[in-house]
C-alpha cells in the first residue's frame, strides 16, 4: 500500500512538473532606447520570470553600458545605432533650448527619431536574432516614438502587446472627450476654460491624426514581404494594452476592456539601503530632501544647478542630490551620480522629492507618500507637474525664472504643511490597496493573454475604418438626404 502511495505521489509530481513546463512561455520585450523606459521593461521582465516564463529584452548598447541589464534569468539582445536618444536627441533638442528660452527643436527631433528607428527597423541581424528566439509574445513601448516596433511581431507572425504611460485614445479607439480628457503633453487639468479646451482639441488632432513618427504605411516600408496593413489596424490587433496610468496620480479616464490600467511600474516596496545611506537617512533630524532629474539629466546647466544648490543649503533638511558634482558640505548635502531613489523615498525621513516629474519618479513618490516639488523640463513633464499641483500632492516651479528665495519658500512649505503630505498619503493608501504591485499586475495580464488570448476583450470599434468609427458615412448620408429632401420641397 505504501509503495502504491509513493508511486502515486511520484506520478503526481511528474505530472505537475510537466504541466508547469507546458505553461512556460517565451516573452520578448522591446523598450524605447532610453533608460527610464528600459528600466520599466526590465522590471516587468523580472515579474514575468517570477511566473516561470523565459524573457528576452531588446536593448541598445547605450542602455547595456549603463548596467541596467544585470538581472537574473533575463536574457538580453543587444543592438547598436549611430544615434543616442539621450545625447543626440533629448539633451540638445529639448533641455538646452528650454534653459536658453527657445522652443524645442521639434523638426530636428522628428528627423533624428526617424533615422534612429530606420536603423533599428532595417537591422536584419537584429531581426534574425529576435526571430531565432521564437518568442510566444512580443511587447514594445506603445507610443508614437516606438510603436513602429510592432512590425517585428508582425514579421515573426506572433501575438503582441503594448505598454505605455498614456492611453492614446485615438490609436486605441477609446471613446473620449477633449473637453475633460487632457492630452498628456499640455499642462492642463480636467476642468478647462474655453481656450484650454480649444488648445486641447487642436493638439489631439494635430498630434494623432498625423502620426509623424509612425506613418500608416510603415508596414510597406519595413515589411514589404508581408501583406499590407495600415499601422492603425495592426496596432488594433494587440492582445492587451498595459497603461502605466492610474486613477490616483492621474485623472479618471475612459477605457476599454483590453486596456489594463496597472499604475507606474517603478512603484515597488523598498530594498535595503547601503550602510552609509542608511546612517545618513537615520540621522536626519529634520528629514531629507531627495533631488533627482531622472535618468536623462545628470547635470543641470551651471546657473540652474548653483541656484538650486544655494536654496538647498538654506533649508534645515539634509539632502541627497543625484548629480555629477562635488558637494560643498558632504555631511549634510550628499551628491552622487546615482541614487537608489525608490529605496530612499521609502525611508520615513524622506520629506520632499524635488523632481523633473517623470512618470516613474511620480509613481515612486505616490507609492511612498512623499510630496513633490515639481521642476518640469520637457516632454510630458509639464502635464505631470500640473496634475500633482491640482491634486494637492506638491508645488511647481520654473527653474529658469525662480529665485533662490522662491525655491526655499516652496521647500519649507512642503516640509511644514501637513496638507500636501495628507493628500498624497491618502492617494498612496488607495494606490496600495490593490492586488500586487504594478509590475505584478502587468505580468498577470501578459500571462493571461498568452493562455487565453485577448480577442475577447477587443472592441469592434478598434478594427473598423476610422470613418465608420466616427460615423462620418452616416453623417454624410443624413446630410445628403436632408439636402435632397429640401430640394424636393422647393420643387
Amino acid at each position: 500500500m505504501k509503495r502504491k502511495t509513493a508511486c502515486w505521489h511520484l506520478c503526481l509530481c511528474v505530472m505537475m512538473m510537466f504541466s508547469a513546463s507546458c505553461e512556460t512561455k517565451r516573452v520578448m520585450l522591446m523598450p524605447l532606447p532610453i533608460s527610464s523606459h528600459a528600466v520599466m521593461h526590465l522590471t516587468l521582465a523580472e515579474a514575468l520570470t517570477a511566473k516561470g516564463h523565459e524573457v528576452w529584452v531588446v536593448l541598445s548598447t547605450d542602455i547595456v553600458r549603463k548596467g541596467y541589464h544585470d538581472l537574473k534569468g533575463v536574457h538580453i539582445i543587444e543592438y547598436t545605432t549611430s544615434i543616442s536618444m539621450q545625447d543626440d536627441i533629448v539633451l540638445p533638442l529639448f533641455l538646452k533650448p528650454y534653459f536658453e528660452g527657445r522652443e524645442p527643436e521639434i523638426e530636428n527631433h522628428i528627423q533624428l527619431m526617424w533615422q534612429l528607428n530606420d536603423e533599428i527597423m532595417t537591422n536584419q541581424s537584429l531581426f534574425q536574432t529576435m526571430r531565432d528566439v521564437k518568442p510566444d509574445l512580443f511587447m514594445c513601448d506603445d507610443g508614437d516614438h516606438s510603436r513602429i516596433y510592432l512590425i517585428f511581431a508582425y514579421r515573426m507572425g506572433i501575438p503582441f502587446a503594448g505598454l505605455h504611460f498614456a492611453q492614446d485614445p485615438f490609436f486605441r479607439r477609446i471613446p473620449f472627450s477633449p473637453a475633460v480628457d487632457p492630452i498628456e503633453f499640455l499642462p492642463l487639468g480636467q476642468h478647462m476654460t474655453f481656450a484650454e479646451r480649444l488648445n486641447n482639441f487642436l493638439s489631439y488632432v494635430s498630434l494623432y491624426m498625423g502620426h509623424p513618427l509612425c506613418p500608416e504605411n510603415a508596414v510597406e516600408l519595413y515589411a514589404p514581404e508581408m501583406p499590407y496593413i495600415p499601422m492603425t489596424m495592426l496596432g488594433a490587433k494587440a492582445e492587451v494594452y498595459l497603461s502605466e496610468n492610474d486613477h490616483f496620480l492621474d485623472y479618471p479616464r475612459p477605457s476599454l476592456p483590453n486596456t489594463k490600467v496597472i499604475g507606474g511600474i517603478a512603484a515597488s516596496p523598498a530594498k535595503p539601503l547601503s550602510a552609509d545611506l542608511q546612517e545618513f537617512m537615520d540621522n536626519a533630524k529634520h528629514g531629507v530632501v531627495i533631488v533627482s532629474f531622472g535618468s536623462l539629466v545628470l547635470d543641470l546647466p551651471e546657473g540652474a544647478f548653483s541656484k538650486l544648490l544655494s536654496a538647498l543649503e538654506s533649508v534645515p533638511m539634509k539632502v541627497v542630490f543625484r548629480a555629477n558634482r562635488t558637494s560643498p558640505d558632504p555631511g549634510r548635502i550628499l551628491i552622487m551620480p546615482w541614487i537608489p531613489q525608490n529605496d530612499l523615498l521609502a525611508h520615513p525621513n524622506s520629506k520632499v522629492l524635488v523632481t523633473h516629474c517623470g512618470a516613474s519618479s511620480q509613481a515612486q513618490a505616490l507609492y511612498h507618500a512623499v510630496p513633490m516639488l515639481s521642476i518640469p523640463l520637457f516632454y510630458d513633464q509639464f502635464y505631470n507637474a500640473e496634475r500633482v499641483r491640482q491634486k494637492g500632492f506638491g508645488l511647481t516651479l520654473d527653474l529658469r525664472t525662480a529665485e533662490v528665495s522662491d525655491i526655499v519658500r516652496a521647500l519649507m512649505t512642503l516640509w511644514k504643511s501637513s496638507a500636501y503630505r495628507d493628500a498624497i498619503a491618502r492617494a498612496s493608501r488607495l494606490f496600495r490597496d490593490q492586488m500586487g504591485v504594478p509590475a505584478e499586475r502587468g505580468a498577470y495580464w501578459l500571462d493571461h493573454v498568452m493562455k487565453y488570448g485577448g480577442g475577447y476583450m477587443r472592441s469592434a470599434g478598434q478594427e473598423i475604418p476610422l470613418y465608420q468609427f466616427l460615423l462620418l458615412d452616416v453623417v454624410f448620408f443624413i446630410v445628403a438626404a436632408l439636402i435632397l429632401w429640401r430640394n424636393n420641397l422647393r420643387q
